[in-house]
């Protein structure tokens, strides 16, 4: 049987568990309504475990409302590199982000990977217990049964190696040598044996090393299972390994095998980028894009509300954003943003509407996420718009930087060009076309790629890998709430996040390396 039933109280628990740092570690569900015995007694144990991870994507656990999974992180790498401004915190959601202010958040991050990991590791191990899946195999020859157990490997090894990769982004400080020291390293051997307490931390090599791994493993698996499909685009399969793989590469600094999966990922896939027809008419707002590959449909049962990324940034559902605590663009960045290109309408519309107070909204969003319900200022009051993860874009992004920066401008300028040929206004072709021929050098070419990152992907969670990967100072504009209008990747303690203070207490491996004067000192 191919639905069944997500179990949202495996996936709670993974989260609320993980809110304590040593607690990821401890085996036993707790705070729902099934009970280990009675999990160990249903069928298709797998799909069940590997699908209960996915809402924690999405999913509120707490009383505030800047908790609600992935998206709330994307916003939070967003506007701590400035990309995404906030100009007033009446609620104060999101006020530290704004401001650099990194402390509370560590803790948050470090639970939410480390919880992911740990189910993640749980359904590996319920896996290898039920006869692990072969790579060795005739197709044609496997029952459902077995199709599902090597199509959940395979999700389960995808999610880890993300997880790993988020936490390599945010606790990773750019150039760090390979053997510097990063975060511990769980695998499923780790959360089998009821003894471990806690794992020093691996250096960066060997971080690396797992997220690649598993990724690599994650594909041959999904190819080798390839007759089982998924449900829905919350899942994951092939195509979003291979583009999770040439990200990672791509933030490491490896530009040989970014391109060389982003390309696999382009070529085996059925890429879709958004047409320019589109571009101001989809709201990013609806799963069923065809240039979304990841992303979550929004239901009456799964809506989270104003604690969500539609509750906090779409001036047009009931949100914080239409009472005034707008996430605009950086300002400088939208006035970077040249005539020939369409995308300059994803924000500031209704501000310059000429509508009485309509300043108040100035830089929002509003012509690129809005509400899928109503176009009236806080006429949505059910939330029912869609959570994108990943679109068709991002591949070709990745494939222009490698290339660029492995002085490959031509392929870089066909990647590249794929998606500014669909965001050129057709009017004002004598000007992009003047655009496209001004790019002659490599520095040239990447400049231009930054910028694309930056406008394509506002607001979905790229912001902050791309300012620490060109490493350059960036000048904000006036409608930022932080003092400093500089910023620069390599600022000490703004854009690396520390191990939190909580780790360092319960995890014997590491409080064994500071004396309490020093653990203190990160209080």
């Amino acid at each position: 049987m191919r639905k069944i039933q997500y179990f949202f109280v495996l996936a709670a628990v993974s989260i609320l568990a993980a809110s304590c740092a040593d607690s990821y570690l401890n085996q036993e569900p707790g705070g729902s309504s099934i009970t280990e015995e009675q999990f160990n007694r249903m069928d298709n144990k797998v799909e069940g475990l590997v699908k209960g991870i996915l809402p924690n994507f999405y999913m509120h656990f707490s009383d505030d409302h800047m908790s609600f999974g992935r998206r709330a992180i994307d916003m939070y790498g967003d506007l701590l590199c400035g990309d995404m401004a906030m100009p007033k915190a009446s609620y104060g959601w999101f006020m530290e982000h704004e401001q650099m202010q990194t402390y509370n958040s560590r803790g948050l991050l470090w639970g939410y990977y480390y919880g992911i990991i740990r189910s993640c590791n749980r359904s590996i191990n319920m896996i290898e217990l039920e006869g692990m899946p072969s790579l060795n195999v005739s197709i044609d020859t496997l029952t459902e049964s077995q199709l599902a157990k090597g199509f959940f490997y395979a999700e389960a090894l995808t999610l880890r190696g993300w997880a790993y990769s988020q936490l390599h982004n945010f606790f990773v400080a750019p150039g760090a040598a390979e053997t510097d020291l990063s975060v511990p390293v769980y695998t499923e051997s780790d959360t089998r044996n009821d003894t471990i307490i806690g794992n020093p931390r691996a250096t960066v090599a060997d971080l690396r090393l797992r997220i690649e791994t598993d990724f690599l493993d994650a594909i041959q698996y999904y190819d080798a299972y390839a007759l089982w499909s998924r449900d829905s685009k919350i899942e994951t399969n092939i195509d979003i390994a291979r583009i999770l793989l040439a990200y990672a590469y791509l933030n490491k600094g490896d530009n040989v095998n970014a391109l060389k999966y982003a390309e696999e990922a382009i070529t085996n896939g059925s890429p879709y980028l958004l047409p320019y027809e589109s571009v101001l008419t989809t709201g990013f707002n609806n799963v069923d894009n065809n240039n979304w590959i990841w992303g979550q449909k929004v239901t009456v049962e799964t809506t989270t509300s104003l604690a969500s990324f539609f509750g906090q940034c779409d001036i047009y559902s009931y949100s914080y954003a239409s009472a005034g605590d707008v996430k605009g663009i950086d300002k400088n960045l939208y006035e970077s943003i040249p005539g020939w290109d369409i995308r300059k309408l994803w924000w500031n519309v209704y501000a310059s509407s000429g509508v009485k107070n309509a300043d108040m909204f100035a830089y929002a969003p509003d012509g690129k996420f809005y509400s899928a319900k109503s176009h009236t200022i806080q006429g949505d009051r059910d939330w029912l718009s869609d959570n994108v993860y990943m679109r068709w874009e991002l591949p070709y992004l990745i494939a222009a930087e490698a290339a660029a920066r492995n002085s490959d401008l031509t392929k870089a300028q066909q990647y590249l060009f794929e998606i500014t040929d669909k965001r050129a206004d057709p009017s004002l072709q004598t000007e992009y076309d003047a655009w496209k021929s001004s790019l002659t050098s490599q520095d040239l070419m990447l400049a231009a790629i930054k910028y694309n990152w930056r406008v394509e992907l506002w607001g979905e969670g790229f912001g902050l890998q791309t300012f620490r990967r060109y490493g350059e100072a960036v000048t904000l504009g006036d409608n930022h709430l932080r003092q400093e209008k500089t910023i620069n990747p390599s600022m000490p303690r703004r854009f690396t996040f520390e191990i939190p203070t909580g780790e360092i207490y319960y995890n014997p491996y590491l409080h064994s390396t500071m004396d309490e004067q020093q653990i203190q000192k990160k209080i």
